[in-house]
């Protein structure tokens, strides 16, 4: 009885598998459908910033009713070209024609010279989202069918009911003069799990809970208040605290978890304003408005910057939670935004970036034994952060264009690898091989 089970279950994976083979060799094609475009620009990175900053206004906690949200084509396709960097080769475009928002997209298939190109359409709905069409490569899907197939994906691969709450994050989407409006009817995006799923598919594993990020907010305020850490001159004392800390918590939480909560906490505390943009409401400590605290880390900085120990700080975290990748893309986003927002692009601000992470990196790959080696290590700022000499700072656009090009430039990626290859000499990387 349990070999003929066995035998039916080995025939039905071999069907399964088969069945699929066949659906991809049918659906690929030799040439993507989108042709490759320019690496973002500056107007990309404030178009999308615009669309972020517009939806989480429009997601408000423990709001019941629904709320508003309205973009366009532009801010629509510059999350899209944002959002595809995080996924090798992705390239996409949307356009709201009449009544409809129509999309095409194409993924290089790994290992092979073809492309998925995927075709749909999104017309006016009230109530359940729909889609009019579907086309997979030259397969036409039935929308019910692709729905569906998109919930169930959703839900199993990001977890934290994912398909189901962005298939549900609308219940109604209206287009006028080329805006596109929608009534969006979640609440929070951290207490529905949205964010938490979308980061602990980036990490590879679950978010720590929000307790666990609240309890070592908790422990850094009080020692703040406490006058245990400074309020002014150097950062390190905080990074070292905050790592003695997570070195104590790894006995119960294991290291990457408890590596991540102290981090976000401090992030909280000392990183950048926009953490909690990027991040939604995830992990929002609630200690923040029950405590009227006293003390603070606005006049710390790291590398004699305060900055620096935004940027830092901000990358460390955004790397705990998620990728290198996302970390990365985050900072060189920020970096043209600053170039028509702001003071412009600034080298020195993704060395401070590259640094934090390669530090999470560090801690988050080495076995908790080996933690208080590596914290003796730190001795000074220099160890953890590389010196800004010879690094190209404030840019304007145009100096950033003449000189660097793009993000994708030769010219540009040279000088990422000499910041790489100046963390590779910190202290705290050059002890035997490099394992981040």
């Amino acid at each position: 009885m349990l070999r003929r089970l066995l035998k039916i279950l080995i025939i039905s994976f071999a069907a399964v598998l088969m069945a699929l083979v066949v659906f991809v060799l049918v659906v690929v094609e030799d040439a993507p459908l989108v042709e490759a475009g320019a690496p973002p620009s500056p107007k990309d990175v404030t178009e999308a910033r615009e669309f972020v900053r517009g939806l989480r206004s429009a997601i408000q906690p423990n709001l019941s009713e629904t709320a508003s949200f309205t973009t366009n084509e532009d801010q629509l396709n510059s999350v899209l070209k944002l959002g595809g960097r995080f996924v090798p080769g992705f390239r996409g475009e949307l356009s709201v024609d009449g009544k409809s928002v129509y999309g095409i997209a194409s993924v290089p298939v790994p290992y092979t010279n073809k492309w998925m190109n995927l075709r749909a359409s999104v017309p006016e709905f009230e109530g359940p989202f729909v889609l009019s069409s579907v086309q997979l490569g030259p397969v036409t899907v039935p929308p019910s069918l692709a729905i569906s197939v998109a919930r169930i994906g959703g839900n199993v691969i990001v977890g934290e009911q994912f398909g189901n709450i962005v298939l549900n994050v609308a219940d109604s989407m209206h287009i006028h003069d080329g805006n596109v409006a929608f009534r969006l009817t979640m609440n929070e995006m951290g207490s529905n799990g949205l964010m938490r799923g979308i980061f602990g598919s980036l990490r590879g594993s679950d978010m720590p809970g929000s307790g666990d990020i609240d309890r070592y907010y908790l422990k850094f305020r009080s020692a703040m208040d406490l006058g245990e850490l400074p309020t002014s001159g150097s950062y390190l004392p905080y990074l070292l605290f905050m790592l003695e800390a997570a070195h104590e918590g790894s006995q119960s939480e294991g290291v990457a978890n408890a590596y991540t909560s102290a981090i976000i906490a401090l992030t909280l505390i000392c990183g950048a304003k926009d953490f909690t943009l990027i991040v939604g409401g995830m992990i929002g400590s609630e200690f923040a408005e029950d405590n009227n605290w006293k003390a603070d880390c606005g006049e710390l900085t790291l590398n004699g910057r305060i900055d620096s120990r935004r940027h830092f700080t901000t990358a460390a975290a955004l790397q705990a939670a998620s990728n290198r990748g996302f970390a990365v893309s985050v900072g060189e986003f920020k970096e043209l935004y600053d170039t028509v927002k702001s003071g412009g692009f600034d080298f020195t601000d993704l060395a401070a970036n590259n640094s934090g992470i390669r530090m999470s990196n560090k801690f988050m790959s080495t076995p908790a034994p080996d933690w208080a080696e590596l914290i003796r290590v730190i001795r000074s700022e220099n160890d953890v952060i590389i010196g800004f000499e010879d690094i190209p700072q404030i840019m304007s656009e145009e100096d950033f264009k003449n000189n660097y090009k793009d993000v994708e430039s030769i010219e540009y990626l040279k000088m990422l690898n000499l910041i790489e290859a100046r963390i590779d000499e910190l202290a705290l990387h050059r002890r035997g091989n490099r394992i981040d």
